[in-house]
Formats: C-alpha cells, sequence, structure tokens
C-alpha cells in the first residue's frame, strides 16, 4: 500500500469548525488526530483561496493503515457557504463523496453518523456490484462531506489487518459528471491511468441507497467507472454518470465547505500537468507549499471541466 504513485493519499475538506468535525470524525471512524495547526499561506493559493486568510488545518486518519487521510481545513469568522449547496446525489459538478469501509458490522457505524449530525441520502442497501455484494449507505453533514461506507459481504474483504478500528483509510472517491465518455477519457486516454472496473447497469428492484425514486433506480441506466494509476482501488476515483437531466456544480469550489481536492503523490509532477493540461484541465503550476506533518513539499494542481480538483505533489 505505498501511495507514491499509487491513487491519493489524502481528501481535503472545507468546514466550519476544525475541531468540530474532528471529534465527530475521529468518534465515527476511529480515527485519530495526525496533525493540527494554521495552513499557510501557499498552501491556501493552491486552493485558489486568499493566502492572507486565517485557516485552521488538521490532518485525521489511521496511521496504521499509512494512507488515506482526512484534511481539514476551516477559516475562523467566515462562512462560506456549502460547494454543492441543495445538490442530490445524482447532480453533477465536483467531488460528491468519499468512500470507507466497514471492518466490522456497518449498522452500529451508520448510527453513530446518525448521532453526530450525518443524513443519508437513502436507506441503508443490500445490493450486489458485479461479483460484489455488500451493503452501502451514504450520508452529509452539515458542511456538505457527502461520505460512503459499505461492508463487504462477499466475498471475504481482505487486506486490513493492521487497522486499528472498524473502518479502513479513504479508498475511493465518487464524482458524478455530465459525460461518462469524456471522464473517461481524461483518466484513461489523457492520464494513461487503468480501469479498475466499469459497468452500466439499472438497480432491478429498485431499491438503492442514492434517494432514487424506485420506478426511477429501476429503469434509468447508471454508468459507472473507477480508475487508479495502477489499476488498484484504493487511492482511486470512481466516475458516475445516471441517464437524467441533472443540475450542474462545476463552478463550486473553495473556498466554499464541502470535498475539496484529492491529493496524489507523484514522482513526475510535470508529465501529470502535461496530461493534464490535454485532458482540458485548468492548470496551477508548481510551488513550494507546507504540508505538516511532512514538511515543504513541490505541489501543482489541475482541475477537470467538471470541477473536480486534483493536486499532486512530491515529498
Amino acid at each position: 500500500m505505498i501511495a507514491l504513485d499509487n491513487g491519493f493519499d489524502e481528501a481535503t475538506a472545507i468546514v466550519l469548525e476544525v475541531d468540530a468535525s474532528i471529534a465527530r470524525l475521529n468518534a465515527i471512524f476511529g480515527y485519530r488526530t495526525i496533525w493540527r495547526g494554521q495552513a499557510a499561506p501557499a498552501t491556501l493559493e493552491l486552493m485558489g483561496i486568499d493566502p492572507s486568510w486565517t485557516a485552521d488545518e488538521a490532518l485525521i486518519g489511521d496511521p496504521a493503515q499509512g494512507r488515506g487521510n482526512i484534511r481539514l481545513f476551516a477559516f475562523p469568522g467566515r462562512d462560506t457557504g456549502v460547494m454543492r449547496d441543495g445538490a442530490q446525489a445524482w447532480d453533477s459538478g465536483g467531488l460528491f463523496d468519499i468512500n470507507i469501509r466497514a471492518l466490522s458490522a456497518i449498522e452500529p457505524i451508520h448510527a453513530a453518523m446518525t448521532r453526530h449530525g450525518f443524513c443519508a441520502f437513502g436507506p441503508l442497501t443490500a445490493w450486489d456490484f458485479g461479483a460484489l455484494s455488500v451493503k452501502e449507505v451514504v450520508s452529509r453533514d452539515a458542511d456538505g462531506l457527502a461520505i460512503a461506507v459499505m461492508q463487504r459481504m462477499a466475498p471475504p474483504l481482505t487486506g486490513y489487518d493492521d487497522a486499528i478500528g472498524d473502518t479502513s483509510y479513504v479508498f475511493n472517491s465518487t464524482q458524478v459528471v455530465p459525460d461518462f465518455d469524456a471522464a473517461r477519457a481524461f483518466y484513461v486516454d489523457a492520464l494513461g491511468w487503468s480501469v479498475v472496473q466499469e459497468s452500466t447497469w439499472a438497480h432491478a428492484s429498485g431499491d438503492n441507497c442514492l434517494g432514487l425514486p424506485l420506478d426511477v433506480a429501476r429503469v434509468r441506466d447508471l454508468k459507472v467507472g473507477i480508475y487508479q494509476a495502477n489499476g488498484r482501488n484504493e487511492g482511486s476515483v470512481e466516475v458516475l454518470e445516471y441517464t437524467a437531466e441533472s443540475l450542474h456544480f462545476a463552478e463550486a469550489g473553495p473556498p466554499a465547505r464541502g470535498w475539496a481536492t484529492l491529493r496524489f503523490p507523484m514522482s513526475d509532477i510535470e508529465g501529470f500537468l502535461v496530461s493534464a493540461a490535454r485532458g482540458g484541465c485548468t492548470i496551477l503550476p508548481p510551488r513550494v507549499i507546507r504540508m505538516e506533518p511532512w514538511g515543504d513539499v513541490t505541489a501543482a494542481a489541475a482541475v477537470t471541466p467538471w470541477g473536480v480538483r486534483l493536486e499532486a505533489f512530491r515529498r
């Protein structure tokens, strides 16, 4: 599970109060606070935020698992609104959610999320995803942080023996796009990433965890693709397109609250930027930022046409 050139290592979020979010997320997922302090100006600038702003910053996760952490930012005294304000699960633009595995029964984790202010889009649902059988629930809090929790029912899940709690690191992140083929071409053709899984399906029973009306879920196809540099479902990105007319939130982004960026440790940042520009991204060129507790890193960002921010960094 070495993160370098192997998917994203962090999901970053903007919240109203860092300490309140730390308390909620650590209590729900059994994570630890790895670092807490003030964000450096260059870090904010890379996110498109005024570098003169004061910003609280923290990193939380499971140190034993070694990757897939959550980095939180907040701007004391400023209410910047929510990125995907009013968006439903099928509305496109920006980052929709992050994915975390339940390593034990999912029901107590879902109950803990509800106690700590998360509200599910739809009921906890058991369903089949190709050869996999899972239980899944997708919930969102007042900061707009949508989190999908899933429990593998069959075949048995392996590879998480080092986890200190009942959940995995953040292993995947979903984006809803207006054009699946264009997004696939970006990740596969422009960036050269591998396909983890692709499928097109409807929910035959109508049951779903995203709040779709049952009759709509039965007949509307959902296109799904998961991509990662090495074809692994760790630090991977998931692309969804619903065959329905929806709202589009591509212009939403920092400093509003919600999932802001995915951070990828890369050895060849410059090559990534060339490929991303070829794929239609807006590029924020490399600069040195402070990425605690690791210290100074070289970092750059690419923003896709549908508003997803991908940051590449090199320690």
